[in-house]
């Protein structure tokens, strides 16, 4: 019979118990490296693709995270910029109903000059002999001030129209929506119509004053040729006199008396007559003069209305054309609100995507999680059971050796009973027991042996859970994969708004351009004031020299031939610009 060896149960229960150790280490590092964030089986703690894909999934959180917070961040931009710009449309609008109020107050102002002048120009004026000196003097001061009240407001007129095109851009600016594209176009005609309605009223005002000095210029002939007649028989009677005065006869004296007196008579009322012409005469020379200052007045006007024209004219061509403009402007920045509200939506239904996969893979891992606290209870259940019967089996190798040294002892006994020769029976039979009891122990160690392959073999389906493992970590690569994706359309939607807002930007500062050519142009207008002396014409063939202009440019200014001799200067200073563009 063989001697058992003690050391095989010795050696498997130091590895069984350096497995347990190496788990709990593994465990302990897991535990470590998720930070609390996941629980890992202890049998994949030490695994480094695991610890790799954990920290993987932490940084991708952070990164989500991130976005996320950068995204609500442009979202409160926007919502400023939004504010903002509502604000200023509010403070345009408010502007736009100030000017519109200015614009009906002058208007009311203009008709109600325009009446004064039509009712001024409507009273009979004719003079006559008796119509003393100064209600004519009041009448024609009147009418000098009608008609310098209309050329103030024809000169304050371009101001008007600056302010119209001014709240008429302000009011574009402000309803992007909702512009009504005919506002500035009905300034400006409205505006003309004012300027044509001031000209032929000054026309028949004009003309009323040429009616009115011929029929000075007819009296006058009248009066000069009763003149004329009264200072005939002024010399006839002096002649008379003398005549008289010669002879010396006191008897036609004493008759001729009788027919001086009446001649005397007739000699007073024709000095009255004289004094009253020669009032007239002074009266018809003022008329004059003030009718050739009203001409030089009317003809100042005409050059004023017709500059005034050239200027209305290139601010019209430049208000549409900075209206195309706008046009174009806005339908790009709609097409750009359009776009980024699709990209918005598209973001957002991503997000919505990704919060799905970010649950449903949450679900995954906590039933993983679930099934491999059950694993981990079994196996734990499975290893106790394992050490219950290595100690049991400790137990019954320490019996089997007590037995053995009985056994031993038995057989020296035996020789001495042999010896002895009386005990040999009885020692027999508790041989025979024992070796049957050893026999039971040796079919229970067989039994013990069985469960522990059985066991081992239990240990060997971890590689299935390694294939879990591997198909969770495909599945967790697939879904890093579909982040980048998300990650680059978000990086591509980032550089499409930073594109808008650089465009938005540059739209902001072209309007700020746009507001400085505008002041320029008020400064040159308020510059450009009509003075009593008209500026000498300049001459034909002079042109203005650009260093900036293409030679094309200069060939095609010499090429024009006649130029209109007011020209505004914005309309030099819009040309030069838009050539230098």
């Amino acid at each position: 019979m063989v001697q058992p060896q003690p050391s095989g149960g010795c050696t498997l229960q130091w590895e069984l118990t350096g497995e347990e150790t190496v788990g709990a280490e593994g465990q302990g590092s897991l535990m470590a490296s998720s930070q609390g964030s996941m629980r890992v089986p202890p049998e994949l703690a030490g695994n480094e693709v695991v610890n790799r894909l954990i920290t993987d999934n932490h940084q991708l959180r952070e990164a989500l995270k991130r976005s996320n917070d950068a995204l609500k961040e442009r979202c409160e931009e926007m919502e400023r910029w939004q504010r903002r710009s509502r604000e200023e449309r509010e403070f345009l609008s408010c502007r736009f109903q100030e000017a519109r109020t200015l614009v009906q107050r002058l208007a009311q102002e203009n008709q109600s000059l325009l009446g004064q002048l039509n009712h001024s120009i409507s009273q009979p004026g004719s003079p006559s002999v008796g119509i003393p000196k100064e209600t004519g003097n009041q009448s024609q001061d009147q009418e000098l001030k009608c008609t310098n009240a209309e050329k103030n407001v024809l000169m304050d007129s371009p101001e008007v129209l600056n302010e119209t095109v001014l709240t008429g851009r302000a009011e574009g600016d402000a309803d992007r929506h909702t512009m009504p594209q005919s506002l500035p176009a009905e300034g400006s005609n409205e505006f003309l119509k004012l300027l044509k309605s001031h000209k032929e009223k000054l026309e028949e005002g004009m003309g009323a004053l040429r009616r009115r000095n011929e029929e000075l210029e007819k009296e006058k002939t009248e009066n000069e040729k009763e003149r004329e007649n009264l200072l005939a028989t002024v010399e006839q009677l002096r002649s008379k006199l003398k005549l008289t005065q010669n002879v010396g006869v006191t008897e036609e004296s004493v008759q001729q008396t009788g027919a001086l007196t009446v001649p005397a008579e007739r000699y007073r009322e024709l000095q009255e007559k004289l004094d009253c012409l020669q009032k007239n005469s002074v009266q018809r020379d003022r008329t004059e003069a003030l009718l050739k200052q009203k001409e030089k007045d009317f003809i100042q006007l005409t050059k004023d209305s017709e500059a005034l024209r050239a200027q209305v004219t290139s601010l019209l061509g430049e208000l549409n054309e900075r209206q195309n403009w706008l046009e174009t402007s806005e339908a790009e920045r709609r097409i750009l609100e359009d776009k980024l509200c699709k990209k918005t939506e598209r973001l957002q239904n991503l997000e919505r995507d990704m919060e799905q996969q970010k649950k449903q893979h949450s679900v995954t891992v906590d039933n993983l999680l679930l099934q491999t606290q059950n694993l981990e209870t079994a196996l734990k259940n499975e290893r106790l059971v394992i050490v219950e019967e290595r100690r049991k089996l400790a137990q019954l190798q320490h019996a089997y050796t007590c037995l053995f040294q009985d056994y031993d002892k038995k057989l020296k006994s035996e020789k001495q009973a042999n010896q002895r020769g009386g005990e040999v029976d009885t020692l027999a039979n508790r041989l025979a027991e024992a070796e049957k009891a050893l026999a039971l122990k040796q079919d229970l160690i067989d039994k013990l042996k069985e469960e522990t392959e059985r066991l081992r073999a239990t240990l060997e389906t971890i590689p299935v859970l390694n294939a879990q493992a591997e198909i969770y970590k495909m599945d967790f690569l697939a879904e890093r994969e579909a982040r980048e994706k998300l990650n680059q359309k978000k990086e591509e939607l980032q550089e499409e708004l930073s594109k808008a807002l650089v465009e938005i930007d540059r739209l902001k500062q072209e309007g700020t351009s746009r507001a400085r050519i505008e002041e320029m142009q008020q400064r040159h207008l308020e510059d450009y004031r009509p003075r009593p002396h008209p500026p000498p014409p300049a001459a034909p063939g002079a042109a203005m020299f650009n260093p900036a202009q293409p030679p094309s440019a200069r060939r095609r200014d010499d090429d024009q031939d006649e130029l209109p001799d007011y020209r505004c200067p914005k309309w030099f200073l819009s040309s030069g610009l838009s050539e230098l563009r």
